[in-house]
């Protein structure tokens, strides 16, 4: 029993975390409404989980939202014209299926998108993590997509999961709202933020 009301037990601390994450994805999912603001909350999420891994804080709201406020420029920046030019791929895939015509280009089409959400994927970690110029940002990001493509196909798996459930299955994901709403965005960047820090770190060790 001593150990439940010992503040530095393990349970006790992943409760903390559990709420944190709770917290986080709450947070996130608000500042993503206008979502031009998109990119600067995922950077702000990634900022905090960040400082779980490395036990450098266990706040929520002063981390969060330092990250947002220092980071919004860049990654605002960053995030429309790749929006924008998802937006444009997803349409030009869309009607190619509809008119079930250009299977070559269909396929050029998908990956060309694929590989720009994976770009995407990385790009909000690395705002997070590091001071970047915009050109070495994306150049980095898109060089982990290729280098960690199984990964970064597993979180756009992941990320859109709820999307294609509320689309084909509205039923499923209605079961599952409270994870989506509670902690679903969080836990991913919470386990992919930990993927991250030691990729991170391989690759800087093989630098030097």
């Amino acid at each position: 029993m001593k150990e439940l009301f010992n503040l530095n037990s393990p349970w006790v601390q992943r409760f903390a975390t559990l709420t944190n994450l709770v917290m986080l994805n709450i947070l996130w999912l608000i500042c993503c409404i206008p979502i031009f603001t998109a990119g600067a909350a995922t950077s702000a999420l990634y900022y905090t989980v960040f400082l779980y891994h490395n036990k450098e804080d266990d706040a929520v709201l002063r981390p969060f939202f330092h990250a947002f406020r220092v980071n919004f420029r860049q990654a605002t920046l960053l995030l429309l014209p790749l929006l924008a030019l998802l937006a444009l791929l997803a349409y030009e895939i869309l009607y190619l299926v509809s008119h079930a015509a250009g299977t070559a280009v269909l396929f050029l089409l998908i990956v060309v998108a694929v590989l720009l959400t994976g770009i995407l994927v990385h790009l909000f970690p690395l705002i997070a993590r590091f001071e970047m110029r915009t050109t070495a940002l994306l150049r980095t990001a898109f060089s982990l997509t290729l280098l960690h493509l199984p990964a970064t196909l597993l979180v756009i798996a992941l990320a859109f999961l709820p999307v294609f459930l509320l689309v084909l299955f509205p039923a499923q994901f209605l079961q599952f709202g409270v994870a989506w709403a509670g902690i679903w965005y969080a836990l991913i960047a919470y386990l992919f933020g930990r993927f991250l820090l030691k990729i991170w770190s391989r690759h800087t060790r093989a630098d030097e």
